[in-house]
């Protein structure tokens, strides 16, 4: 049977991609929950059947999404992840994350209208989004802030800042999230900061 008028026959990994892009910005805009999976297929030009090929339920498309943003996240660093070895090579690693990720607003909205939904344990999301607060902590507490006293506390304390910064900057595009940035950075990769974290 030929394919529908308008329909493209693409391998399963591309057929894949331009799915997850779809509905990678469908969740930025709209959300996820009050999104049904038809309009997920319609998205992309595919019947709800077809989706179901690639994904079998609504909520394993919603983690699909998320572990590619977490595979381009980790793309960026090239494989060669090393611990900093002071102060200015983790501040050079985060800027480039930070970069990046302004030119991926609507990827930063996705994820921060997801993270909030998930607060509710009973979303598809939830353990995922606990998982990844656990290991972004560890991550940052083993790569960027091994030179750091206190790399937990630190690792907490950059998190929230940048998660903060980043709702901002989607309410108010105005906000210089750059200069906001490296101001924030001047104070903390540091050694010898205002704030003097004791060790212990």
């Amino acid at each position: 049977m030929p394919p529908a008028p308008g329909r493209r026959r693409l391998p399963l990994a591309e057929r894949r991609e331009e799915i997850l892009k779809a509905a990678t910005e469908l969740i930025a805009s709209s959300g996820f929950k009050g999104v049904p999976l038809e309009a997920f297929a319609a998205a992309c030009g595919m019947t709800k059947a077809g989706m179901l090929h690639h994904f079998p339920s609504k909520d394993a498309l919603l983690i699909a999404v998320l572990e590619r943003r977490d595979d381009l996240d980790l793309a960026t660093v090239g494989g060669t992840l090393e611990p900093a070895r002071d102060p200015a090579a983790a501040r050079a690693t985060m800027t480039a994350f930070v970069r990046r990720n302004l030119t991926q607003r609507s990827i930063l909205q996705l994820y921060a209208v997801l993270a909030a939904e998930a607060l509710n344990p009973a979303h598809p999301a939830h353990a995922y989004f606990q998982t990844r607060l656990e290991e972004g902590r560890a991550m940052f507490e083993r790569y960027l802030l091994s030179w750091h006293p206190r790399p937990g506390l630190a690792a907490v304390e950059l998190l929230s800042f940048l998660d903060g910064l980043q709702l901002h900057w989607l309410r108010d595009p105005g906000i210089d999230f750059l200069a906001q940035w490296e101001l924030f950075a001047d104070r903390f990769f540091v050694l010898d900061g205002p704030v003097n974290y004791p060790r212990g």
